[in-house]
């Protein structure tokens, strides 16, 4: 994986990291379709699980309480040492790598190097209260007719489509 390939160290990492999440995140701007599809939902009941990272639906100005990310949010970094110490924004750490000023970001319990929040190791703790904010959604909302787009999600990312598969199918309205 690109994300976690051979470093020399932190900070080449935090480097390579930074330049990533300068690129394709702090510098999105949404989409007419993001913006389109933003508009469709306004005033309606809705939830979104999302494998993305990028943080592109919290900058598009979609209820942050309304999206699980799956599989992360390379915005924000969790401690390497693999105990769950949580998580915190890495924004800042960015900004000052691309100016040139970078230090690796330790964790506040453990001084243990930072990493990104996503998925690059067993060190990985999913979002345990949006992932219940997801079920709580679902629950409300079974005897409820529910659109589910998936946009953007095929066979290569089986760990979010077969759930929805077997949701929809499970739950015919």
């Amino acid at each position: 994986d690109a994300l976690d390939k051979d470093f020399d160290s932190w900070d080449e990492k935090w480097q390579f990291w930074s330049q990533l999440i300068n690129e394709y995140s702090v510098e999105y701007e949404p989409s007419k379709a993001m913006k389109q599809l933003k508009e469709l939902l306004n005033g309606k009941n809705y939830f979104i699980a999302t494998s993305t990272f990028g943080h592109f639906f919290e900058k598009a100005g979609f209820d942050q309480e309304k999206i699980f990310n799956v599989f992360g949010d390379w915005t924000r970094m969790q401690c390497s040492s693999g105990l769950n110490h949580g998580t915190r924004s890495d924004l800042s750490t960015v900004k000052r790598y691309i100016n040139g000023q970078g230090e690796v970001p330790r964790c506040e319990d453990c001084n243990s190097p930072m990493e990104l929040y996503m998925p690059l190791n067993a060190h990985f703790f999913p979002d345990e209260d949006a992932n219940t904010r997801f079920r709580w959604f679902l629950t409300r909302n079974q005897t409820k007719k529910v659109v589910v787009l998936e946009l953007g999600v095929d066979p290569t990312s089986p760990q979010l489509l077969d759930p929805m598969v077997k949701l929809v199918e499970q739950f015919k309205d």
